[in-house]
């Protein structure tokens, strides 16, 4: 079993100690002991970035203070930072940050860099994790499925069971779904105090003009979302609704209080895009409609 956090924390010191040093993507990974290509895929999914270009633009920030606070030479402070050559290191600078290496040393400037990542911002649960959220604005859409009530001491198992069970034999009767690879969980826990919730395994459709028999249609308003990317190393058909639950948990202690905003609705949905879960790795996203404490 692979710990995500443990495999991201051990990549990210061995690139801290070696930002001298030209490495690879292939060096990084046989230092972990894990292939390459996931190493690629998990870090790109909980970051948003490559790991390759995680590891330049550390290499390019810790460069600014040689710029800034010793008289060497650019050509100097790019060997030292493992570019193989002068121009390399303009040109990657430019590119990061706008300006030229001598510009920066030159005039008053303001600069984003990349700090080292901070493993304790990434949360584990034994072979998935989830890192920082990131903020969606998502316009009006529909959904249809598969409409069910689920009592709350059924667990989450009846949930995943609803959705395998759509998934692999109802979605094909949808007409005109926009992409039927990419399934769609939604809740509604608006009577959650009378304890239940309504879960509805879906796909997204272009209007509910053509609704089958035995199924279901919800508008979805236009929202701003907080949305959490679940990573594991799993197929879909076996997401853990107690990992799950765990990272709603999360969500819930964790950032929503502490984060100046509140959940603005009732629902929440699930969003995986099955063509992207292969070779037993799975990315799901969870969406919650958020709005602004007053």
């Amino acid at each position: 079993m692979i710990d995500i956090k443990e495999t991201i924390t051990t990549c990210v010191d061995f690139a801290e100690a070696n930002l001298g040093n030209k490495i690879s993507l292939d060096d990084i990974a046989m230092h972990c002991k894990i292939s390459k290509y996931h190493l690629h895929r998990m870090f790109k999914a909980l970051t948003g970035e490559s790991l390759i270009d995680y590891v330049q633009s550390r290499k390019l920030s810790e460069s600014i203070n040689d710029l800034i606070h010793t008289n060497r030479r650019v050509i100097d402070i790019a060997f030292d930072y493992g570019f193989e050559y002068e121009q390399s290191y303009i040109r990657a600078f430019r590119k990061k940050f706008g300006y030229t290496p001598q510009k920066v040393r030159s005039e008053q400037m303001s600069l984003r860099i990349q700090e080292k990542l901070n493993s304790n911002d990434i949360y584990s649960v034994a072979n998935s994790a989830v890192y920082k959220p990131a903020f969606v604005f998502r316009q009006k859409f529909f959904l249809l499925g598969i409409r069910h009530k689920i009592m709350s001491k059924s667990g989450d198992k009846t949930a995943n069971a609803y959705g395998r069970d759509f998934f692999y034999n109802h979605r094909q009767k949808v007409r005109g779904s926009i992409n039927p690879e990419v399934y769609y969980g939604y809740t509604d826990w608006s009577a959650s105090n009378q304890g239940y919730i309504y879960y509805m395994p879906s796909v997204q459709v272009a209007d509910l003009t053509m609704i089958p028999e035995g199924m279901y249609g919800v508008e979805i308003p236009a929202h701003k979302y907080v949305v959490f990317r679940f990573v594991g190393f799993f197929r879909p058909d076996d997401i853990n609704g107690r990992q799950v639950g765990r990272l709603l948990v999360h969500m819930y202690s964790k950032w929503i209080f502490n984060s100046g905003f509140k959940f603005a609705e009732p629902f929440r949905f699930e969003y995986i895009d099955a063509s992207l879960s292969k070779d037993n790795y799975c990315e799901l996203d969870i969406y919650q409609p958020i709005t602004a404490v007053e």
